[in-house]
């Protein structure tokens, strides 16, 4: 599920933010505990068909359980055992006089007969999500909430406390759960009291995270944060007042990936990038010109001035791409690659993208366009990174597809189509939205553009390793594509 389906009808409106670039977008979570309290509830029930049937015939004046009995035409045990628990729940009292006892409604007995909806006062647990961030119990929908196993799985980005919660609930804090929905929400119950606390076990509210920067203030970061593809303005206010941005490390990370891409790039490439202020403010005149008609337009002229814009933008021979471009315009242009294709891949793609880049892999071979994959040794690759080359090479045994394992040292990944285009990634290559789930940072990757600008940057990542390159250097001695 890519961010847009996280983030509902209208992402735009999510991922934009006046002033603001969009840096990065994480799957997220929120940690919350799943709280089991003991608690006093008025549990409300209606009666069954056969205490109804007594209840009205004694409500008549037939008095005697015998009489009932015969009255209702059913067998003296079932009745004996009826009267026997509403005398228990006080709905019946025995009249004794000098002859007989006789059975008669109390008064909550008469209310009973009139309501047919029996209460009781009972002790029994529940289990309340209780928010990791605030303390506060919250009503949270069933199919948010995930739990460790969830995030083994499928990693996401935890915006967890310095220090959790201290849960310690007793009768002073029942007003705080009357408004909250327990996790199986007895039918027809009221809470009357909380008594205390007799577990807790830690689970997660999914989320979405998306890191914006001041176009004006670097300095300036907005974390917004999203649940069920709704901006959660409470949880943002937590985060802010726990110091998360503080203790996630922000600032250095940022910086961290902008140094690692651009320790790749020479000089010359570096002062050739066009300023992130004009890309964005492109960017956001092709958003504003988005194709929907529009009474009285020129379609003609506003054809016209997004043409312009986007060959302004393909003619910028380096600049960063945004967050959101970074998946569509690597795919297209792989797609489109006939001389070869060299991945330098400090990380592979996530595991729950695997399927679809192994497909592009396959069409590019199908195609004829040769491939060269360049990751550091194997021991230097995480568990899920070598699963992933062992089964590229066993799906792509002799095709056209190079395996290399000399990649060099440096943090950042890239990406060389046809010698004539390249994309510089901070992390792992194919930047998508919530590709690397562990953490926020400046994801936007910097496209290069123009064959001698490319093989600048090829020969700077390899100048410690010269003799190891493969097949970097000559992407074109693959057999070209047939048209």
């Amino acid at each position: 599920m890519d961010v847009e389906d996280r983030l509902g009808a209208n992402p735009d409106v999510l991922l934009r933010r006046d002033g603001f670039r969009l840096l990065s977008t994480r799957s997220a979570a929120i940690p919350i505990w799943r709280t089991v309290v003991r608690c006093r509830i008025l549990k409300k029930s209606p009666v069954s068909t056969f205490t109804e049937f007594v209840l009205r015939a004694i409500s008549v004046g037939v008095q005697r359980a015998e009489d009932v009995a015969r009255f209702l035409n059913v067998p003296d045990r079932l009745v004996d055992a009826i009267i026997a628990d509403l005398l228990f729940d006080r709905y019946l009292t025995v009249n004794t006089t000098a002859d007989e006892a006789v059975l008669q409604l109390s008064p909550t007995g008469k209310t009973l007969v009139s309501t047919l909806v029996q209460e009781r006062v009972i002790e029994r647990t529940a289990a309340y999500l209780i928010d990791g961030l605030s303390g506060e119990p919250v009503s949270v929908k069933r199919d948010l909430v995930l739990t460790a196993d969830d995030l083994d799985d499928n990693p996401r980005l935890v915006l967890n406390p310095d220090s959790d919660i201290d849960i310690d609930i007793g009768p002073d804090d029942t007003a705080r759960f009357l408004g909250v929905d327990p996790v199986r929400p007895e039918r027809e119950s009221t809470l009357l009291s909380v008594l205390g606390v007799e577990s807790t076990t830690k689970q997660y509210l999914a989320a979405t995270a998306l890191l914006f920067e001041s176009e004006t203030d670097p300095q300036d970061r907005y974390l917004r944060v999203c649940v069920d593809g709704r901006q959660d303005e409470r949880i943002e206010t937590l985060v802010r007042e726990r110091g998360l941005l503080d203790s996630m490390r922000l600032t250095q990370r940022i910086d961290e990936d902008r140094r690692r891409v651009d320790r790749l790039l020479p000089g010359e490439v570096l002062e050739a990038r066009a300023p992130d202020v004009l890309v964005e403010d492109a960017l956001e005149e092709l958003r504003r010109l988005a194709p929907v008609t529009i009474e009285g337009s020129d379609e003609n002229a506003l054809d016209a001035r997004r043409s312009k814009i986007r060959t302004q933008l393909t003619a910028a021979p380096v600049r960063r791409l945004s967050v959101r471009e970074a998946a569509e315009d690597t795919e297209v242009a792989l797609l489109a690659a006939e001389q070869g294709v060299l991945i330098s891949a400090s990380r592979l793609w996530p595991a729950h993208r695997a399927e679809h880049f192994v497909t592009v892999v396959r069409q590019l071979l199908q195609a004829g366009c040769p491939i060269t994959l360049e990751t550091p040794p194997r021991q230097q690759l995480s568990k899920t990174d070598s699963a992933t080359l062992d089964r590229l090479a066993g799906e792509f045994p002799d095709s056209g597809i190079e395996f290399s394992d000399t990649k060099p040292a440096h943090e950042a990944s890239f990406i060389v189509i046809d010698q004539t285009s390249m994309t510089v990634f901070p992390g792992g290559p194919f930047a998508e939205l919530a590709t690397l789930s562990d953490r926020l940072g400046d994801d936007r990757p910097t496209i290069v553009r123009g064959s001698e600008r490319v093989q600048a940057v090829i020969a700077a990542a390899h100048v410690a390793a010269p003799m190891a390159r493969g097949r970097t250097a000559e992407l074109s001695r693959g057999t070209r594509r047939q048209n």
